[in-house]
């Protein structure tokens, strides 16, 4: 933010530069990586796909260099998740200083959850986030709506082969709730009836009142598994861990390898998975 009148007068000037990025190709913005990974799968190759937030990054707290803000002003259109921090924070300016740069809300349709933004960590919203990048695409260049939706098709195949793959796994003994710091998984727990407890309190730092109120529970529900993102602090997730003798499991739902990651959480829920 405190280059953000410095950038104002610049906005008009970056997006007449041209949108063409390294590779020669035309630029599409994305937030984060999972998204990156949606919008190429649909998108194919005639187009660069860049991630505002980078990886290693947390999306709730980030703040761009103007740099980034340069890449932004060269890229056709920007396809937002529909309201994590980073959004929150900048899409308001962003749309200031790029007035003509379409800015796509991926979630519309998608039913949401006391307005918790992390919308992907599910096949079935991943697949309406596929659509909507697929109806925005075929608006912005009508010369390869065929393709786009020969595309989606391919996704929405791959999509259910995911939810597929998930409940076959969680089928053959899983644990039906675990601990998380952030509350990243709530939308994967919702579509396979599991129970997350989440350790930040209001996205704050945990009360020692929480704390306990969790350990109780996770006690008294035999929880064994405790999910942490590298981008968090640990201290929490470690402390309760030594309460419970459960195993720390780090997890990656900001990962570029949405596919592999989805998999990976549901194979550390099986029982005896560590």
């Amino acid at each position: 933010m405190r280059f953000y009148l410095f950038f104002l007068p610049l906005a008009a000037m970056l997006l007449s530069c041209g949108s063409a990025g390294e590779s020669g190709k035309p630029m599409l913005a994305v937030t984060m990586e999972p998204y990156r990974f949606i919008v190429e799968a649909v998108a194919g190759d005639k187009w660069q796909v860049v991630s505002m937030v980078p990886k290693g990054s947390s999306p709730e707290t980030f703040d761009p260099s103007p740099g980034r803000m340069m890449t932004l002003g060269r890229c056709r259109a920007y396809f937002m998740t529909g309201g994590i921090g980073f959004e929150q924070s900048w899409g308001v300016k962003i749309a200031e200083m790029f007035p003509s740069l379409p800015m796509i809300d991926t979630s519309e349709g998608i039913e949401r959850i006391h307005d918790d933004p992390h919308l992907w960590t599910s096949p079935d919203n991943m697949s309406l986030i596929a659509r909507n990048v697929c109806n925005a695409l075929c608006r912005l260049d009508s010369t390869d709506i065929d393709g786009y939706v020969s595309r989606l098709s391919d996704v929405e195949t791959m999509l259910c082969a995911v939810d597929s793959t998930i409940r076959a796994r969680l089928a053959t003994g899983a644990d039906s709730c675990f601990v998380v710091f952030h509350p990243s998984l709530t939308y994967f727990a919702r579509l396979y009836g599991l129970r997350q407890m989440v350790l930040e309190e209001h996205g704050k730092e945990p009360s020692a009142s929480h704390i306990k109120h969790t350990v109780d529970e996770a006690r008294r529900l035999g929880v064994g598994k405790i999910f942490i993102q590298a981008e968090f602090d640990k201290k929490h997730a470690e402390s309760i861990a030594r309460e419970l003798n459960a195993a720390i499991i780090t997890i990656d739902p900001l990962s570029y390898n949405w596919r592999g990651e989805m998999l990976n959480i549901a194979d550390q829920l099986k029982n005896g998975k560590e």
